[in-house]
């Protein structure tokens, strides 16, 4: 097969496309876009569980599933475990809880009830949002596991964090809890 330069150009320009850009949409608020029509965007609820246990539970569960995935290669509009973007990490851990969180990032920080920016008030498995290029838009979020971790999906793959890092600290403007 003889493809044109401008055909192998573009076929380099998509593949490098996801490792330019990094994590989910953190280069000018790009996310996959939808297949088909858009149907109307609706924050999803927390989570409301018949006790304190059964929610512990579901969020001992989605943390624990998140960090098996360590080391999954980062895709963008990735969902499964052949590749995570930031937000397909945290609603395929919800999901296999079935709780039910929109695809991407902005959206997910619009569900669930919203959270002091207080460290000594998260508790693992709330969402945390990021804002890497505008200050008032999540374009990255990530799931807290407890002392001062979280777990994302990075342009280097699904890793753990320390909150406490300045760089983190500087980009973190929100915070929602899930399940309560």
């Amino acid at each position: 097969m003889n493809l044109s330069r401008p055909a192998v150009c573009r076929f380099v320009f998509l593949a490098l496309l996801p490792s330019v850009l990094g994590a989910c949409s953190t280069v000018g608020g790009l996310e996959p876009a939808p297949v088909g029509p858009a149907p109307e965007a609706k924050p999803a609820p927390a989570v409301l569980v018949g006790s304190d246990n059964e929610a512990d539970r579901i969020t001992a569960g989605v943390v624990e599933l998140a960090l098996a995935a360590i080391g999954t290669p980062y895709e963008w509009g990735g969902t499964d475990a052949n590749g995570f973007d930031c937000s397909g990490l945290i609603q395929y851990a919800y999901g296999r809880y079935g709780v039910v969180l929109p695809r991407v990032s902005t959206a997910q920080m619009a569900s669930g009830s919203a959270l002091a920016l207080d460290p000594s008030l998260l508790r693992p498995g709330d969402i945390l949002g990021f804002s890497l290029d505008d200050p008032n838009k999540t374009s990255h979020v990530g799931l807290y596991v407890g002392n001062d971790e979280f777990i994302h999906s990075s342009s280097s793959g699904v890793r753990v964090s320390n909150l406490q890092n300045p760089y983190w600290q500087e980009h973190l403007i929100a915070a929602r809890r899930m399940v309560q």
